[in-house]
């Protein structure tokens, strides 16, 4: 007597797939914001219990999606702010591999479905070195003793925790998706979709208004110049429409380091300027910047998809150019939204490039 196995079908085999993925995405997810919690700090004026109090300074409370939804399970279960936030965190790493591996389907990348949910793994490393690694502080670049010439004095520095910089990067990474979609046809349901995932996004950090310059390039001449400008108009004042009250109903949670005019923006182009003017430090940040991900797009620039060209154009320049006189580049966080972009920017001209090598070779 034999006994005999029947196959497993391929619907079966793609459960499994797909059930072993998530386990993995959950368990990168669970690392990750224990790595966060323990390794990162708070900045004092933006503490867990302060954001859920509503009495963080500003421009950090008004920033209010977060916080307002740990204050009201707060309500209902008195979790602690602490696992409240880092289980809003494990969500955020999870959702952030989920669209990385729609973002590689969507520009063609990677062969198959295992090797694209394989791939979306990788957009956690870039970001792991803006939110969680130290920053590396020289106090002294060389030093010499003894007729020895060593390094001198670094030391590490940890980076500020902010809830809302890991969902900002998820936020954007849809929005630049959909986008890129409606480009290709545009029509009424995708646009209210995108203006509602907008307009949670812009309860989550106004670097919304951002996209607005993107979306001023991709949609020129793929629209009629009416339905272009009401687009542009309908974000504009969604935009408002949410960040203005916010900001005049915590008008009183004043930042005593706002020393950017009349705003409750601080200002750092000085100190960032002063930083980078150490040759050793600027080349240790800018290996670091985005895991080098931005060689590729330099070499291979003719490669890349017009839309992700327009997005790094249009959002990432001028979002990085205000990070740079609001933010401390110490704080590598301040860039974290431009990150997931030029890991999709990278993995799709070293795709097309891969492909183009391949067809010249096939033709050999």
């Amino acid at each position: 007597m034999s006994l005999s196995v029947a196959p497993r079908s391929p619907a079966a085999h793609a459960r499994t797939e797909r059930l072993l993925w998530l386990l993995g995405a959950g368990l990168i997810a669970l690392f990750l914001t224990c790595l966060r919690l323990t390794t990162t700090e708070a900045f004092e004026l933006t503490t867990f219990a302060r954001l859920v109090d509503f009495n963080a300074v500003e421009p950090f409370q008004h920033r209010v999606l977060l916080p307002a939804a740990a204050a009201s399970i707060q309500a209902v279960a008195p979790l602690g702010e602490t696992l409240l936030f880092g289980l809003m965190e494990m969500g955020f790493w999870m959702a952030l591999i989920g669209v990385a591996y729609r973002a590689l389907a969507q520009f063609g990348i990677g062969e198959n479905t295992l090797s694209r949910r394989l791939l979306a793994f990788t957009v956690v490393i870039p970001m792991l070195l803006h939110l969680i690694t130290p920053d590396l502080q020289i106090t002294q670049s060389f030093s010499a003793s003894d007729d020895i010439l060593d390094l001198g004095t670094w030391t590490p520095r940890a980076i500020y925790y902010y809830v809302y910089d890991l969902p900002a990067a998820v936020f954007t990474l849809a929005l630049v998706l959909m986008l890129s979609r409606l480009a290709e046809r545009p029509h009424a349901a995708g646009i209210a979709a995108y203006l509602a995932v907008f307009a949670v996004a812009t309860l989550n950090r106004e670097t919304t208004v951002f996209l607005l310059p993107f979306v001023a390039l991709l949609f020129w001449q793929r629209l009629s110049f009416s339905h272009w400008a009401a687009f542009l108009a309908a974000q504009a004042v969604l935009f408002a429409a949410i960040q203005l009250p916010l900001q005049w109903l915590f008008a009183d949670n004043v930042n005593p380091n706002a020393h950017l005019g009349d705003t409750q923006y601080e200002f750092h182009l000085i100190y960032n300027l002063v930083a980078l003017s150490s040759p050793l430090y600027a080349l240790t940040y800018i290996a670091r910047f985005a895991a080098g991900l931005y060689l590729p797009l330099l070499v291979w620039r003719r490669h890349l998809d017009r839309r992700l060209a327009l997005a790094l154009i249009g959002f990432a320049l001028p979002l990085a150019l205000f990070a740079v006189v609001v933010g401390r580049l110490v704080e590598q966080r301040i860039f974290i939204e431009i990150v997931p972009l030029i890991w999709l920017g990278a993995l799709q001209v070293i795709s097309a490039r891969c492909a183009d090598t391949g067809a010249i070779d096939a033709k050999r």
